[in-house]
């Protein structure tokens, strides 16, 4: 109760007008959050070039830092950033939405503690290679080592000065979206190449057409990789060399059709795929996702032209006498494709999965596809039973539209089209009507 009550105390100062508010509280919203910690959030959306730099805002009269954790000043008009930051303890820095074209050397060398810098959406084309270096207390060079994410999304940079990331060598995230990279150069290659550290790269939206061959060599420790929005139709040969990546998005590319020699390389913990709205993704091939043994999430969907799965496509051959084994997927999403037949082999143990996804896609209903009433629909009821009653058939003509729920219910059993989609169902009554006219002339 004691605890309870110092917090409710402690919120009153810092939101409330109590004689310890911080001055920022005076222009910009404040709060506080009690998670796992105290975090005290400042939010500032008004007059930020005046308040930013004003040094009665960071500290009081004792030259004492206000406890600021997290610090967000955006819709400001900050086109060159010059003015170093006065020393605090805050934890991340939002210079989001503020039009900064250019950031001096060493504007962030007093925020020792700051672990993520969000600097999108701005106008920046390039960043010098002196604005992330810090100095320790007898004045040396020091590089900010509690720097673990930067966000640089949505501005202009073409290329990134190779000295660059000299001085955030810790750093764990790193967002490159939405920036004209086109082909990464040489300069860009060395930038990256020396975060050994680095978790996750987000490279989508960025015009590229692939990656350079050993841009992925020296990133060890990588897990998250996005490349999704880039016209990138060959599957970038450096992706072998990420071994440790566990999640991989690659939405919206210039994939046609993915196979065993084009497709997915070994990347022996990788658990979740993203491949959709890749509008020219027509075929999935034999083996072509083999190289994902331990995949457990694949997302397939708004593939418009996506008409077909090889049932072995994610399967891995173990021999030359037919062996295989699947990954141990969990969750399958395959809605809005082309699909109209679906093979059961594509999932060695369709009962095991947590989550499933086939609706709207043109489902033909006929006896090759019979298991997906039998056997799927059970299923599908238990995990998604909404999407499991409105599914419905796109073919034959005299299927259409017909719910695989009431087809289920009815223990419906499929007839086969042959070979040129005839309809052997009509031949019988229309032998008849030609033979009672033979006979009767």
């Amino acid at each position: 109760m004691k605890v309870f009550l110092c917090l409710i105390l402690l919120v009153q100062s810092f939101i409330s007008g109590g004689s310890d508010q911080p001055p920022f509280c005076k222009s910009c919203e404040c709060q506080i959050t009690n998670t796992t910690t105290v975090r005290r959030i400042v939010s500032c959306r008004h007059d930020v070039e005046r308040i930013i730099f004003i040094e009665s805002n960071w500290k009081n009269e004792k030259n004492e830092t206000f406890d600021y954790d997290i610090v967000s000043f955006q819709n400001g008009v900050l086109p060159n950033l010059t003015n170093i930051f006065p020393a605090s303890s805050l934890v991340s820095l939002d210079l989001s939405y503020n039009d900064i074209i250019s950031i001096g050397s060493n504007v962030f060398m007093n925020l020792k503690n700051m672990t993520t810098l969000i600097l999108s959406h701005n106008d920046l084309e390039k960043i010098d290679p002196d604005v992330f270096k810090g100095f320790d207390k007898d004045g040396k060079p020091s590089p900010l080592n509690n720097l673990k994410e930067l966000r640089l999304g949505n501005n202009k940079i073409r290329s990134l000065n190779p000295d660059v990331t000299d001085h955030i060598t810790e750093l764990e995230i790193l967002d490159l979206s939405n920036n004209p990279l086109g082909p990464i150069d040489n300069s860009t290659l060395l930038a990256i190449s020396k975060l050994s550290n680095l978790k996750e790269l987000y490279l989508q939206y960025t015009n590229i057409t692939s990656l350079p061959d050993h841009l992925l060599h020296t990133l060890k420790h990588l897990q998250v990789l996005d490349l999704s929005g880039n016209p990138i139709t060959e599957m970038p040969r450096t992706l072998a060399q990420a071994k440790n990546l566990t999640k991989l998005f690659m939405n919206n590319t210039g994939f046609v059709n993915l196979t065993e020699k084009n497709g997915f390389p070994e990347l022996p913990k990788l658990k979740e795929l993203h491949l959709c709205r890749n509008e020219h993704l027509q075929h999935l091939g034999k083996h072509s996702l083999s190289g994902l043994i331990q995949l457990a999430v694949l997302k397939l969907t708004d593939n418009i032209d996506l008409a077909s799965i090889d049932p072995m496509a994610i399967a891995k051959a173990m021999d030359n006498n037919g062996g295989a084994i699947w990954p141990p997927l969990k969750e399958l999403y395959l809605g809005n494709n082309k699909l109209s037949y679906l093979e059961s082999e594509l999932v060695a143990r369709w009962d095991a999965l947590l989550a499933l996804d086939i609706n709207d896609n043109p489902w033909t209903c006929e006896c090759e596809n019979q298991w997906l009433i039998e056997d799927l629909m059970p299923i599908y009821i238990k995990l998604n039973p909404a999407n499991a009653k409105i599914i419905k058939c796109a073919a034959p003509i005299e299927m259409k539209d017909i719910k695989f729920a009431d087809l289920f219910v009815k223990k419906s059993h499929m007839r086969c089209l042959d070979t040129n989609d005839a309809r052997p169902d009509l031949d019988a009554a229309m032998l008849v009507g030609v033979l009672a006219g033979k006979y009767t002339t």
